[in-house]
């Protein structure tokens, strides 16, 4: 299962992120966004419309995360490892 925070955390990015790991960089997006690809499709694109389309897709990537990193930075993390950290509360159907 993927850790909390860090789903939140892709769920604030607009569903997809770029993860860097040393030297290799990993794409993460939700199943929602994969489909959303794969149906827009690249087959029948030329190698300069496909080099246009990621070129497209980077530089929306780079707008939204200057608009999100406003809004991820606005979360209390602290209150949010608190809440985290507390014990988890369970509700029983009576």
């Amino acid at each position: 299962m993927i850790d909390k925070k860090l789903k939140e955390a892709l769920e604030l990015l607009g569903g997809k992120t770029i993860l860097k790991d040393q030297e290799d960089y990993y794409i993460l997006l939700t199943l929602r966004e994969f489909r959303k690809i794969k149906q827009e499709g690249i087959e029948g694109l030329t190698k300069q419309e496909l080099v246009d389309k990621i070129n497209t897709d980077i530089a929306m990537w780079k707008m939204n995360q200057e608009k999100e990193e406003d809004a991820f930075d606005s979360v209390n993390w602290e209150e949010f490892e608190k809440a985290e950290n507390a014990e988890e509360i369970q509700y029983e159907k009576t």
